[in-house]
């Protein structure tokens, strides 16, 4: 009985190790034979669907620039189309990077951004950049390429652009406008190409109501063309304990571009209320100036055409 059990366990292990040969000699030497089919000419995806059918797998052994193939589509194939081939196998392929040369795209007025992303799409780089100022171009839009747009190049070459770095920033020194009324200085702020950020009133023994008495930044400061610039002007004799300085500020909106004249109107709101402080008709590119009172929070809200455009708060 003994050696009947020791016979059958035998037969078992046998069994067993016999079955696993077979399961690693055919995972080794693969299935059935196919006929490998013609993938060349084909994009990664349809190539892989036909391969699939037949039960062979791909794999991409390299790229190649290749001028008579197309960008993405297999160029040569391994084994050749038509030979046998087990099931489970691989089917090696060759797939093209396009011609080695191609023509430098158009990037004038493209931002940098955007034209690094155009080149990335061609196979090619930015180089050299060359900022410079420029009035009518934005900051960082290019304004010159070279080579030229539809000129020859081979992929993974640089091209070198001209970006614009934005107006020139003029500077100048800030102005004295102690002691001058305040309608004078703002004259002269005009003038100068600077706009006042904030008046605020503040008794004053010495000075007569409306002279400005305190400027930010002080005279002689180093400001740039088109700064603001805060004025601190006299109240006049300080009679009135319980009143507190009066504080003003600029509101500057330019109208946006459109086909025809638009109706403005600004209310403005702080703690007396709401209250129409503005109501003209403009051209598109006009900017309203408009000096409002501050009083607590205070904001201010642009209507074109009866309807709220935006809400400035100070």
């Amino acid at each position: 009985m003994f050696d009947y059990f020791k016979a059958f366990l035998l037969f078992c292990a046998v069994t067993i190790v016999s079955a696993i040969v077979v399961m690693k000699v055919s995972m080794y030497t693969g299935g059935e034979k196919v006929v490998v089919p013609d993938v060349q000419g084909k994009r990664i995806i349809p190539a892989l669907e036909a391969l699939d059918e037949r039960g062979l797998y791909l794999k991409v052994t390299r790229l190649d620039f290749d001028p008579a193939t197309p960008k993405d589509k297999i160029i040569s194939q391994d084994p050749e189309p038509g030979e046998p081939l087990k099931t489970g196998r691989d089917v090696k392929v060759i797939v093209s990077r396009g011609s080695k040369e191609t023509l430098a795209p158009d990037l004038l007025g493209a931002t940098l951004l955007r034209a690094e992303t155009i080149l990335n799409r061609n196979s090619l780089k930015v180089g050299k950049k060359i900022t410079v100022h420029s009035a009518s171009a934005q900051k960082g839009i290019v304004m010159g390429q070279k080579p030229p747009a539809q000129t020859i190049v081979r992929r993974g070459d640089s091209l070198t652009l001209l970006v614009s770095a934005g107006p020139f920033t003029e500077y100048l020194m800030a102005p004295d406008f102690i002691d001058e009324p305040l309608s004078s200085a703002m004259e002269n702020m005009k003038s100068m190409d600077l706009k006042i950020s904030r008046v605020a009133y503040r008794p004053d023994n010495e000075k007569d109501r409306g002279i400005v008495i305190a400027q930010e930044p002080e005279f002689g400061e180093r400001v740039a063309r088109g700064s603001f610039i805060s004025l601190t002007v006299s109240e006049g004799y300080f009679t009135d304990s319980s009143a507190g300085p009066a504080t003003f500020t600029f509101l500057y909106y330019t109208i946006p571009d459109g086909p025809s004249a638009v109706n403005v109107s600004i209310i403005q709101d702080n703690t007396d209320g709401e209250k129409e402080v503005y109501n003209r008709i403009h051209r598109p590119g006009d900017t309203v100036s408009l000096l409002l009172e501050i009083k607590g929070r205070t904001s201010a809200k642009i209507f074109i055409n009866d309807e709220l455009a935006e809400v400035k708060r100070f």
